[in-house]
């Protein structure tokens, strides 16, 4: 019988533990639906000073607008954010996570002024 001296053990070792990192692939994907508002675009708009047409030139059309009893008027942007990471380790370990997170900005006018704003 053979046997493989110390100094060689090590060697293989030592290879074998360096072309691992090869071996190891991951991915990352996401991607955004809907009337996505950045969050420096909503600072610029000014209470009780900013425009509803203003508004629309800043943030886009909104997604849906209501009006309220008191006569005020409120837009909504939605949109949803979807995030997918997945991994693999030699085709031995795998695994992969989702995250869906969905947002708003809402924007209260009343005489076409901008009163309030906040994001949820």
């Amino acid at each position: 019988m053979r046997t493989i001296p110390a100094i060689g053990t090590s060697i293989l070792l030592a290879s074998a533990l360096t072309l691992g990192g090869c071996l190891i692939a991951s991915s990352k994907d996401s991607s955004i639906s809907g009337a996505y508002v950045q969050p420096n675009t909503v600072s610029k708009v000014r209470l009780n000073d900013t425009t509803a047409l203003e508004v629309e030139e800043l943030l886009g059309l909104p997604s849906n607008t209501t009006s309220n009893d008191d006569g005020s008027e409120t837009w909504t942007w939605n949109w949803t954010k979807r995030t997918d990471d997945s991994g693999a380790v030699f085709l031995v370990f795998g695994g992969s996570t989702e995250k869906t997170v969905h947002e708003s900005v809402h924007i209260k006018f009343v005489d076409d002024i901008a009163v309030k704003k906040w994001r949820d």
